[in-house]
């Protein structure tokens, strides 16, 4: 499992890099500009990714690590094999149930994002770390997924955040059709 996880790990830093260099690419202005009152400006695509990490995924990773998930051989229902099979979740918006959707804040400055973001790895890294003698019977319930333990939301997070990189890309288009040259 410590293999496995280290390339998880490995590309999620990857990923966060990524990110960065999309925040730097823009001024705080241009991050915060929404394509219409429906879609989310870029800053907060970024805040959606780092506020499902830490309350989201990283929550259910530590509460499988502690012992506070269920011990079951429940696993994911045929929407989450599939998802993980592909190692991907499919490239098209994603509807969460009404008692997990949001929108997300705007950011307060591009300095924000960045510690938000480095904060990602730290987590991550906690979790890795803690992985190698972790018990996958222990699990929580993802309301789209089903029962997944610490490494799939490990694996989730990563898959997440590169997720998101298909509206990081539609909302750029935006902010480069806004620009006049």
């Amino acid at each position: 499992m410590t293999m496995e996880a280290q390339e998880v790990l490995k590309r999620f830093k990857s990923h966060v890099a990524e990110w960065k260099k999309t925040v730097d690419k823009y001024e705080l202005e241009d991050l915060r500009k929404k394509p219409d009152d429906s879609n989310w400006s870029l800053g907060q695509v970024c805040m959606h990714v780092i506020l499902v990490h830490e309350k989201f995924f990283m929550k259910n990773a530590h509460k499988c690590l502690s012992g506070e998930g269920k011990n079951t051989r429940k696993g994911k229902n045929f929407m989450g094999r599939l998802i993980f099979f592909f190692k991907s979740i499919p490239p098209m918006k994603v509807k969460m149930p009404k008692s997990h959707a949001f929108e997300p804040p705007q950011p307060e400055s591009k300095e924000q994002l960045h510690e938000c973001f480095d904060h990602l790895i730290v987590m991550m890294d906690e979790v890795e770390k803690k992985m190698a003698d972790a018990d996958l019977s222990i699990k929580t319930k993802h309301p789209l997924l089903g029962m997944m333990n610490v490494l799939e939301w490990f694996k989730g997070a990563e898959m997440h955040i590169r997720h998101h990189f298909l509206q990081r890309n539609r909302v750029e288009k935006f902010l480069e059709r806004g620009k006049v040259y």
